[in-house]
């Protein structure tokens, strides 16, 4: 019941029912235990009375203690058994005494036997009901004769007994409802203006600050209904600088580049901002109130936050994220409040572009150095030789010259290349789009390539699809890509090798492979094959500048494509890229 009235009405009900029931089973136990002592002691004067009167019986001045106890049976309505001192049967008013198992054992004839009266009540397998059993020895003289018992069923105590419980349980239940009666009445007078303070609270809690009531009485009701106005007045103006504050708050943690967390003195979170989840992998939501290694899973953090707790003083780490796998940078704040440690701020600041465009400066200053080296070390040596005395011979003086030339215009090829794939990196290029036929570029670059695989002992094929759609791309650039492609399969085959180039497509791009029976990829190699003056060990002998993987790679994803390379080391390789069709 969730009524104010009911559940006045309820603790009146309880009350009353639980004092009613005490009330009975102390009653209905008081009378259970008077009707059984007054059984109990009309049971040992009839016993004591048998146990005179079968004297005669027990010494055969008469009819025999069976006869006795069958007919004395039939005037007190009463269970009579007479017993020998050693536990025989010698008379039973219901019972065959022969028949009889030896009663020594019973716990009433023990008792009897022992301290003068025996008592036991217990389930008869005979009667097939609870009986009580009286014993008292039975003396002559002082001699011991036998044992006279008597039972009653107990059934008629019970009977009594139930009776006066069902009478308790009727007025329990009568008076449980004119308690309710009584309490709803009572309460009646007073759930209305409590009624209104519930209405009032459940729209404060809807989010309906500054509600008032009107309640006119100056009793303990209207007292609290004026102070729920002025507690109301005064909520409604904290929560609204609160709300203020708040979206102040959550506005500037929401927009900025670093990552924001704030734990208490047990490094448990208590507020993370956006960016901190997307750093750490951890959804900000799911992220309150659980311990600071739960939710960032890198250890560096949560030393830190340790450090600085235990310090108070600002500490700073760098370390990568075990799941993100960004270079983070952590400074850990000491937060304190009126003197004490609160807590601490992390504050997480994203290093990895930063980083990688170290890395990606170092090597390529490395590689451009490496590159430029070897011919620039040449020309430079075929210059010197020149000008020592090789120029007045002029069959090595032109082969020299030829050398040099040729040195040149690779160093010309590759500012060209790097110029262009800079250009391409850095969304300069310009492409001009127009609706592009793969089958036929794909033609155009095996004729222009034929010599070549000719000259290398390579037979180039085609497996273009007949019905392929035209796509929209930069025809130049696309061009160049797929020459870098079937040139790269053809240089770096087997003699005698294939090279197959194939298109095909679906629903949603096109794709266009090229597929060599060459020398293969390294497995190591391989994930870094796109990289711009990477080159595999056993590709470094046919020379070439290194970019033009890396070029087709930055122009097939500027085209909103992929591409890829498969290969198993000795069995050749296949480089595939796709294109939207859209």
């Amino acid at each position: 019941m969730r009524s104010f009235q009911w559940r006045i009405a309820i603790s009146f009900i309880i009350l009353l029912v639980a004092s009613m029931l005490v009330l009975g089973v102390y009653l209905t136990n008081s009378l259970r235990n008077s009707q059984l002592d007054n059984l109990r002691f009309h049971l040992q004067q009839e016993a004591k009375i048998i146990a005179e009167g079968c004297i005669p019986f027990l010494r055969g001045q008469a009819y025999s203690p069976d006869d006795f106890a069958k007919a004395l049976a039939k005037e007190i309505d009463s269970r009579i058994t007479i017993i020998a001192p050693d536990g025989t049967v010698l008379g039973d008013s219901f019972e065959d005494p022969s028949k009889m198992e030896n009663h020594a054992t019973r716990p009433e004839v023990k008792d009897a036997l022992a301290y003068g009266v025996g008592e036991s009540t217990r389930y008869s397998t005979t009667l097939k009901q609870h009986m009580m059993y009286m014993a008292v020895p039975i003396y002559e003289e002082g001699k011991l004769l036998g044992v006279a018992r008597v039972a009653l069923p107990v059934a008629d105590v019970e009977s009594s007994v139930n009776r006066v419980a069902r009478t308790i349980v009727l007025a329990s239940l009568v008076i449980a409802v004119l308690a309710a009666i009584a309490s709803w009445l009572i309460s009646r007078a007073v759930t209305g203006p409590v009624r209104q303070l519930t209405e009032a609270v459940r729209k404060i809690g809807a989010g309906e600050l500054g509600h008032r009531i009107n309640i006119s009485t100056r009793d303990e009701i209207g007292q609290l209904a004026r102070a729920f106005n002025d507690m109301s007045s005064a909520l409604k103006a904290t929560m609204d600088g609160v709300s203020t504050e708040r979206n102040k708050l959550a506005s500037v943690l929401a927009n900025m580049a670093d990552g924001v967390i704030m734990t208490n003195t047990e490094r448990r979170v208590v507020l993370a901002n956006v960016t901190a989840g997307r750093l750490c992998g951890f959804k900000e939501i799911d992220s309150i109130n659980k311990h600071l290694i739960e939710i960032v899973h890198d250890h560096e953090v949560d030393e830190v936050v340790k450090k600085c707790l235990e310090t108070e003083k600002e500490h700073t780490i760098q370390f990568e994220s075990s799941l993100t796998k960004r270079f983070l940078r952590a400074i850990a704040v000491p937060l304190h409040s009126q003197g004490r440690l609160n807590g601490a701020l992390v504050l997480l600041q994203d290093l990895t572009e930063l980083r990688n465009l170290q890395t990606m400066r170092r090597e390529l200053v490395g590689n451009i150095s490496h590159e430029l080296r070897t011919p620039l070390a040449s020309i430079k040596a075929m210059v010197e030789t020149l000008q020592g005395g090789a120029i007045e011979d002029r069959e090595a003086a032109q082969v020299f010259l030829l050398r040099i030339d040729r040195e040149v215009d690779h160093l010309t090829r590759m500012v060209v290349e790097l110029t262009e794939l800079s250009r391409i990196e850095a969304g300069q290029a310009e492409l001009r789009i127009e609706p592009v036929d793969l089958n036929a570029l794909s033609e155009e670059v095996i004729a222009e390539l034929a010599p070549l695989a000719e000259w290398q002992g390579i037979a180039v094929s085609k497996k273009l699809s007949p019905d392929l759609p035209l796509i929209l791309a930069d025809k130049d650039r696309i061009r160049q890509a797929i020459t870098n492609l079937v040139h790269n399969a053809i240089k770096f085959n087997k003699p005698k090798g294939k090279v197959t180039v194939s298109t095909s497509y679906d629903s949603n791009v096109v794709l266009l492979s090229v597929s060599d029976t060459g020398i293969g990829i390294p497995r190591e190699d391989l994930p870094h094959i796109f990289e711009r003056f990477y080159k595999a060990d056993k590709a470094r002998s046919g020379g070439g500048t290194g970019l033009g993987l890396a070029i087709a790679k930055h122009t097939i994803q500027a085209h909103g494509g992929e591409i890829w390379a498969e290969s198993e080391e000795g069995k050749g390789s296949v480089f595939t890229f796709r294109l939207p069709r859209k």
